[in-house]
C-alpha cells in the first residue's frame, strides 16, 4: 500500500470513529428492521437476506468487521461439521440433493459471518442499551401496525392496509380465529400471528431477563405483553403468561408483600379487562384448551409430537441432509431431521448449558424453539445473537433505558 493509499485510509477511518455513534444507529437498526421481515419473500430470499447484506457492507465500510481467532475456531467447527454431513449424505443418501445441501451450506455460512460480525461490534462499543432500545421502538412501530391493521379488518375495508401485506399473506386463514372473521388475530406485518408473537416473546425475555443490567420502562413492556393477547396464538400467548410469571417470581417477595393502592388499582385493571373481554377470552383461550385436550385441536399435537415424523430412523446419524426436511415447527426436531444425531446433541446441550447460565431466559430459548422452526430461517439466526448478547452478565455498572 502506497502512503497516499495509507492515508486515504487512515482519514476514513478517523472519519468513521467521528461519528461511530451513527454508524451504531445505522447497522443497529438495519438488523433490528431485518427480525421483523424474516418472511417478507422477495424473489426466492426473503427482505432479511437482503438487509444482511447492508449490515455487513456497513460493517466493512465503518471499520467495525471483526472476528476474534476464538470464534474463527468455533466458526469452522460448525460449517466442518455441515460439510461432513454432506459429504457422507452424498455418499450413503440416495435422496440427498448436492444443490440444496450446498445452497444451505452457504446460506448458514453468511448469517454467522453477519452475527458474529454484529455480536462483536456491541460488544466491543457496548451498545446493548442501544440495540434493545432500538429493538423495542421497532417492537412499539410493529404492535401499532397490527393493531391499525386489525381495526382496518374490522372496519369492513374502510381503511387501507393491503400495502402492509404486499409481500407476505392476505388470505383469511392468516387473521381470522377458525376461520370466524368475527374474531381477527393481529399479526401485524408477518405471515402468521404466531410468528407476530415469536417476535414479541424474544423482545419480552431479552427485556425482563438480560444479565447486561439494561432496564427498559414498564410502558414497552405491557404493550408488547397487551399486543401479545391479541395474536390469539395459543403457544405464543402461553410463552408470554410463562415469562411474565418467572419474571413475577423473580421480582416479588412474599416476605415482605404488602396490599398498597397501586396493587389494588392493578388488580381492578385486570378484573375490568377479564369482564368486559369474556367472550373473547372464553373463545380463544377457554375453548381452545378444551379443544386441544380432547384432541379436537391438532396444533399442539402436531408441534410437539408430530414434528419428529421426518426424522430419518435409516440415517439417524446423518438425517436428511441439511435442508431437507419440509418446514416443522420444532427446532429440535428439524436437527434431528436434517443433520443427524450429533447437531442434535449438540443443540440439547448448548440448551442445558443455557439453563445453567441464564435459567429464565434458558427456559424461554427452549420453549421458543418449540414454538417456531426453522434454524435455515433468518430469524433463528437474529434470536441467537440477541440471545449471546444478553444472556451474559455485566459485572459493574448498568444501563438505564
Amino acid at each position: 500500500m502506497t502512503l497516499g493509499n495509507s492515508s486515504i485510509l487512515t482519514k476514513w477511518l478517523n472519519f468513521n470513529k467521528q461519528y461511530h455513534s451513527i454508524w451504531s444507529v445505522i447497522i443497529l437498526s438495519l438488523m433490528s428492521v431485518s427480525f421483523i421481515v424474516t418472511d417478507w419473500m422477495v424473489g426466492i430470499f426473503t427482505l432479511s437476506d437482503y438487509i444482511f447484506v447492508l449490515v455487513g457492507v456497513s460493517l466493512i465500510i465503518s471499520g467495525n468487521y471483526k472476528v476474534k481467532k476464538k470464534q474463527l475456531l468455533w466458526i469452522l467447527l460448525i460449517l466442518g461439521l455441515i460439510a461432513m454431513n454432506i459429504i457422507m449424505n452424498m455418499q450413503l443418501n440416495s435422496s440427498f440433493i448436492l444443490k440444496t445441501g450446498l445452497a444451505s451450506l452457504i446460506r448458514i455460512s453468511y448469517y454467522i459471518a453477519i452475527t458474529f460480525g454484529v455480536y462483536n461490534y456491541v460488544k466491543e462499543q457496548k451498545l446493548e442499551a442501544l440495540f434493545l432500545k432500538i429493538l423495542n421502538i421497532i417492537a412499539v412501530i410493529i404492535c401499532l401496525i397490527g393493531i391499525y391493521i386489525t381495526l382496518a379488518l374490522y372496519s369492513n375495508g374502510q381503511l387501507p392496509y393491503e400495502f402492509f401485506w404486499k409481500f407476505t399473506r392476505s388470505d383469511l386463514l392468516s387473521y381470522a380465529f377458525n376461520e370466524n372473521v368475527n374474531f381477527i388475530r393481529t399479526r401485524s406485518i408477518f405471515s402468521e400471528p404466531a410468528y407476530l408473537g415469536y417476535f414479541l416473546n424474544v423482545i419480552l425475555s431479552m427485556n425482563y431477563f438480560n444479565k447486561v443490567d439494561v432496564k427498559i420502562k414498564k410502558g414497552f413492556t405491557i404493550f408488547i405483553s397487551l399486543t401479545l393477547f391479541l395474536t390469539f396464538s395459543y403457544s405464543a400467548i402461553g410463552i408470554m403468561l410463562m415469562i411474565q410469571a418467572l419474571h413475577f417470581i423473580d421480582k416479588i417477595n412474599l416476605r415482605e408483600l404488602n396490599w398498597t393502592k397501586k396493587t389494588t388499582i392493578y388488580l381492578l385493571l385486570i378484573i375490568a379487562v377479564v369482564f368486559f373481554s369474556w367472550d373473547l377470552i372464553n373463545e380463544t383461550i377457554i375453548n381452545r384448551t378444551v379443544d386441544i385436550l380432547s384432541g379436537e385441536d391438532g396444533s399442539a399435537y402436531f408441534r410437539i409430537i408430530r414434528s419428529w415424523d421426518y426424522v430419518n430412523t435409516e440415517h439417524i446419524f446423518i438425517g436428511n441432509g441439511i435442508g431437507h426436511t419440509p418446514n416443522i415447527w420444532n427446532v429440535y426436531a428439524y436437527f434431528l431431521s436434517d443433520l443427524g444425531l450429533v447437531p442434535f446433541l449438540l443443540i440439547s446441550a448448548f440448551s442445558i448449558y443455557a439453563l445453567v447460565i441464564n435459567f429464565k431466559m434458558g427456559l424461554v430459548f427452549i420453549a421458543l424453539n418449540f414454538q417456531k422452526g426453522g434454524y435455515l430461517n433468518p430469524a433463528f439466526s437474529i434470536f441467537l445473537l440477541l440471545f449471546f448478547i444478553y444472556i451474559g452478565n455485566k459485572k459493574h455498572g448498568g444501563y438505564k433505558v
